[in-house]
């Protein structure tokens, strides 16, 4: 009750006092201690009317850990999670689809021992995460630790991202590929 209550007044004071974003719908951005979070001039959606596509969770952005995320100027992202323990960086004018999930850590580690101890930042693998600007990830897609996206790289819907992609390149599948490249 109490951090629902919390939410939503921290979602007012955002809606009101940060005119660099424009907010649509309840979203959750939430920063821990010794952690860093700095969002540029963009569009979280996270009411079900503002993306037609459906979205199935409110727009979640979190930094725990020690995680930084940095996401440039012109950025939208629509029911999607960002959710940070290393680095994730997303360039300028970045389009997230509806449902997305970039994800820098495996939340679990692998050793059944360790994972009995539950969510254990010293035992959880990690690695930052690049995306380039002028990027597109398509609705559903996941990207994984340690993945870079170039500049102008298109994500095809649905798709898992792990590896390096170069610039200009459309990519897709489980796991993603180069499908294409654009001139």
């Amino acid at each position: 009750m109490i951090r629902s209550l919390l939410f939503h007044i921290l979602y007012w004071y955002f809606k009101l006092t940060k005119r660099d974003w424009q907010l649509n719908g309840f979203c959750v951005l939430f920063r821990f201690p010794n952690s860093k979070m700095k969002l540029g001039k963009g569009t979280i959606n996270s009411s079900f009317t503002s993306n037609m596509l459906g979205l199935w969770q409110p727009t979640i952005i979190v930094a725990r850990y020690g995680g930084d995320i940095e996401i440039g100027d012109g950025f939208g992202i629509s029911g999607s999670t960002i959710y940070a323990t290393s680095s994730i960086k997303i360039g300028e004018n970045a389009l997230i689809g509806a449902n997305c999930k970039i994800v820098d850590n495996d939340f679990h580690p692998l050793d059944a021992e360790a994972r009995k101890k539950g969510l254990n930042e010293e035992a959880t693998l990690r690695k930052p995460i690049i995306i380039g600007d002028n990027c597109f990830i398509g609705m559903n897609s996941i990207i994984l630790k340690g993945s870079i996206l170039g500049n102008n790289v298109v994500v095809g819907a649905g798709s898992v991202v792990s590896g390096v992609f170069p610039d200009n390149c459309v990519i897709a599948g489980n796991p993603a590929r180069i499908i294409k490249y654009i001139s």
